[in-house]
């Protein structure tokens, strides 16, 4: 039986928090996609092709945040745009569809060497969007978003371009571009009455995928969603969960920084203690996760476990400063497990904590009123056990991030050595 949750939303909460990451990339995956919502009306594309069209436009940027590399790059266009193979990458092993990598990897692919026409609908929707510029009437640049496309026409697809000048000259179209408002209403009405719900195995497996795409931008975190995932849902067993309320907390655990995104790699890979302005900045994912996860009331119990895991008994937490009134005993779960998982694992600059140490501390925040008591007191009962579970969790982890920065950075040679080749026969 499936479960409430609809892929939809779960995509909607990572295209959010992808557009933290950079004040230039706000509204942009929400943009193409609705370009491309439009191109797909026009062609009649069924409801199964829809929803891959829409989902692809919503992460076609994804593999930027790994290579960490700044908007410019999305306006360069052509087929050795590396991004686009990363996203690949990370969506390749993860994805609820994995017909959507293949569109993502070969979206910036011409016409003539790419015949999968979703990606052909969002390299033409990418490049409208693109061609946009931000503080002008966008009714005043459609004449040269037009020359721009007639004269890079042999790249698009010829289906595209027969629908483009009725779209683009049509002024409500050009104006709805820019209105995020319109956006989200048509997206969410398209959506509404859709079948697209997801189990929670299912859930599971794309909420992995996030965890990966948050974790894998610092070497420092790459393995700590996958630790918290072990730990947290461990915890629960020895509370008497079911297993569908522990599939939940394991859901929240690789959601739980999606926040993250917003942060600085700079900040996340700082070896030593950050400044003040730099720890308000790093405070502010918990709200991020938060905000991200509220797409729908049927994430609210896994967004709250997955948003409070800062948050102390005695209100000294962060971002709401809730207090032990107004946090479950789930959320409480979440909140020892972190610091747990936290302290345990091993980082680049340092080794994880020792048994002794870890009970002080743990054993010290309950004194004081910050973490629960009882449970505390049950993860040092069954320390070994559980850590076990997040070393061996972790290390699988690890080999997964090992494998994949091997792959990209082959990847990444040959694209170069692609390029140098071209420059060369020029």
């Amino acid at each position: 039986m499936k479960e409430n949750y609809n892929f939809y939303n779960i995509i909607k909460s990572l295209s959010y928090a992808m557009d933290l990451i950079s004040k230039t990339l706000v509204g942009h995956h929400k943009k193409v996609a609705y370009v491309s919502y439009r191109f797909g009306l026009k062609l009649g594309l069924d409801i199964k092709e829809m929803k891959k069209l829409i989902a692809a436009s919503l992460l076609h940027d994804l593999g930027i945040f790994y290579l960490d590399q700044e908007y410019q790059d999305l306006n360069s266009d052509d087929e050795n745009n590396f991004h686009a193979e990363v996203g690949y990458k990370l969506l390749e092993q993860n994805c609820f569809d994995p017909e959507i990598a293949d569109i993502i990897r070969y979206h910036h692919h011409d016409y003539s060497n790419n015949q999968n026409q979703l990606s052909n609908i969002i390299h033409l929707a990418d490049r409208i969007v693109v061609l946009i510029s931000d503080g002008k009437s966008v009714l005043n640049q459609v004449n040269h978003i037009k020359k721009v496309i007639e004269n890079n026409k042999e790249r698009f697809c010829p289906e595209c371009l027969k629908l483009f000048p009725e779209l683009i000259e049509n002024e409500a179209f050009c104006l709805d571009i820019i209105s995020e408002k319109v956006i989200s209403k048509e997206l969410d009405n398209f959506f509404e009455d859709i079948d697209w719900k997801m189990d929670l195995d299912e859930l599971i497996n794309v909420s992995k995928l996030i965890s990966h795409i948050t974790d894998f931008r610092s070497p420092f975190t790459a393995a700590h969603s996958q630790g918290l995932a072990a730990v947290a849902p461990a915890l629960a067993e020895k509370y008497n969960y079911s297993k569908r309320e522990c599939k939940e907390i394991k859901a929240a655990a690789y959601l739980h920084d999606i926040g993250k995104l917003m942060v600085p790699t700079e900040i996340l890979n700082k070896k030593g203690k950050p400044t003040k302005k730099e720890w308000n900045i790093l405070r502010s994912h918990t709200y991020y996760t938060y905000q991200a996860l509220s797409t729908s009331p049927k994430l609210d119990k896994i967004r709250n476990m997955a948003a409070y895991h800062h948050e102390k008994l005695d209100g000294t937490g962060y971002p709401f400063q809730l207090d032990k009134k107004d946090l479950n005993l789930s959320e409480r779960i979440m909140a020892v497990a972190d610091i747990f998982t936290a302290i345990t694992e091993d980082r680049p600059y340092r080794k994880g904590m020792k048994k002794n140490k870890v009970e002080k501390i743990l054993t010290e925040m309950s004194l004081s009123n910050k973490i629960d008591k009882d449970i505390v007191a049950t993860l040092l009962e069954n320390y070994n056990e559980i850590n076990q579970l997040r070393i061996e969790k972790q290390k699988n982890a690890s080999d997964y991030y090992q494998d994949f920065r091997e792959k990209i950075n082959e990847k990444r040679l040959f694209y170069l050595l692609k390029e140098t080749s071209n420059e060369l026969y020029k």
